[in-house]
């Protein structure tokens, strides 16, 4: 182990792989130790490369995205964030993806060579926080149905659902009646909602790092990636739809100590947590629940109107705060 997070790259064009090995080996935290053009020739490299993270495409022959998370997580889980152009917020296959395991996903850029700079940027931290997440609890769960085929219409492809799934950085904000806004499997991370009962409306989201000061660029770019700028963030965007500061009260889970540290995303749980309780004290916003700390990963969803935060994980089963 030479302190690199060791990343596999899965997907059947050779030119993306080319691209994605050559674009993520400039950081120097990262080492590309193999690539793969589907999912039977990842699975069985597994064991001889030893990843850290995958970056893992849905559609390929032999065996897709869905088929290889289904039997990698069963047996070896490893921290994979898909990379798909079938890949979206609230559709349907990244929702079966999050289910099988992933931490995160990205949508392949549709605008050539000028979108690789942000695609790399984004990827750079991503791959980074899910090295650092501890998914050892997906181990034991051997009931998830098998996905065998992608599905084969455009329809099918492109399905929607009534769930926004939020990846690392992410946020939403919804006053849609019956709209489910989730982060799956919050590791080190924090997830912070901020409800404003008088518009029925609520924000939601997946905080990775706690201080913005330490990549001002990227807060800029993506404000939820940050504690302190993601609060900021979310605040202004429910005031810009009515809400009056004193109406709105906060609920936050996640920051967990997970079994994996990694440089200086050391303890990063902790840091998170507090973080998050010292921005929402400077803006004075309430607190009215928490489920902070531990070592389980927990999913949380929200839902305008219903002014709670619901928890779940396969072992605790669900609840609430």
């Amino acid at each position: 182990m030479n302190g690199k997070i060791k990343v596999l790259i899965v997907d059947d064009q050779a030119l993306v792989l080319d691209i994605l090995a050559k674009g993520l080996a400039i950081d120097p935290m990262i080492e590309i130790v193999g690539t793969a053009t589907d999912g039977l020739l990842a699975l069985n490299q597994l064991d001889r490369l030893k990843p850290d993270v995958i970056v893992l495409d849905m559609e390929m022959p032999r065996m897709n995205g869905m088929q290889f998370l289904h039997h990698m997580m069963q047996n070896k889980p490893i921290p994979t964030i898909v990379l798909s152009a079938l890949t979206f917020q609230d559709s349907k296959l990244t929702q079966e993806a999050f289910e099988l395991g992933a931490v995160d996903f990205l949508s392949k850029p549709s605008g050539g060579a000028r979108a690789l700079p942000t695609l790399f940027n984004q990827l750079f931290t991503k791959i980074k926080i899910a090295a650092s997440q501890d998914i050892s609890h997906l181990k034991p769960q051997r009931n998830m149905p098998q996905r065998n085929v992608m599905p084969s219409s455009i329809l099918d492809r492109n399905a929607r659902t009534n769930q926004a799934i939020l990846g690392m950085g992410a946020f939403e904000v919804t006053n849609e009646e019956g709209r489910l806004l989730k982060i799956f499997a919050l590791g080190s991370c924090v997830g912070v909602g901020l409800f404003c009962p008088a518009k029925r409306t609520v924000v939601l989201c997946h905080v990775v790092l706690p201080n913005s000061t330490t990549d001002t660029d990227k807060a800029a770019a993506l404000p939820g990636y940050f504690a302190d700028s993601a609060i900021t963030t979310m605040l202004n965007k429910l005031i810009s739809m009515g809400c009056a500061k004193e109406q709105i009260f906060a609920k936050i889970a996640g920051g967990a100590k997970t079994a994996v540290d990694i440089g200086d995303y050391f303890s990063v749980g902790q840091r998170n947590s507090v973080s998050v309780k010292a921005t929402l004290l400077k803006h004075g916003i309430k607190i009215l629940g928490e489920d902070l700390a531990g070592s389980i990963s927990r999913t949380v969803y929200v839902t305008p109107g219903d002014n709670k935060m619901h928890l779940v994980h396969p072992d605790k089963g669900n609840w609430e705060i």
